[in-house]
């Protein structure tokens, strides 16, 4: 995710002749830390929320989603990458969910995989309903920082990848 902040600062500033100023760069990325923490900390608490509609959803559980931190392998430039699982349910005492994608920094996990979760260590959650994504702040926070011409295009490509 911090890769991806950085992409889209770089893009920003494609467009720009003077230097980037390193402190101006520092306070945007520590604004964008305090909001993806903010972000995780709302989905460990409304994470009841999202049961709730799951459980509403019977055994069509395809769309929904929880965003979960995977440690990466020893020796990677990150420590933890984030990945969404699907298939979310809850049997012998814990939450497993199927990873919608192949990690690229967990060389020992695939696309496909079940993995156990931990509700208090998710760092956001999702469904889609009616073409509509609800909850996945990360994905929205992300969005808003698109210019405004681009936003619709980007958000048909994310439903898409669900």
């Amino acid at each position: 995710m911090f890769k991806i902040f950085l992409l889209i600062i770089l893009l920003a500033s494609c467009n720009r002749t003077d230097k980037p100023d390193p402190q101006q760069a520092r306070v945007l990325i520590n604004r964008f830390e305090d909001n993806i923490l903010q972000i995780e900390e709302n989905a460990q608490n409304t994470f009841t929320t999202f049961l709730r509609q799951l459980n509403r959803a019977n055994s069509d559980n395809g769309s929904f989603f929880i965003k979960y931190p995977v440690l990466a392998d020893a020796g990677n430039e990150i420590r933890v990458e984030q990945i969404w699982l699907t298939g979310i349910h809850y049997e012998n005492g814990n939450y497993y969910g199927v990873l919608s994608n192949t990690p690229v920094n967990k060389s020992s996990l695939k696309k496909g995989d079940k993995i156990i979760f931990y509700t208090d260590s998710i760092t956001d959650w999702m469904y889609i309903s009616n073409g509509k994504i609800i909850g996945g702040q990360s994905i929205k926070y992300l969005l808003e920082k698109i210019p405004e011409s681009e936003r619709s295009f980007q958000q048909n490509q994310i439903l898409q990848m669900f």
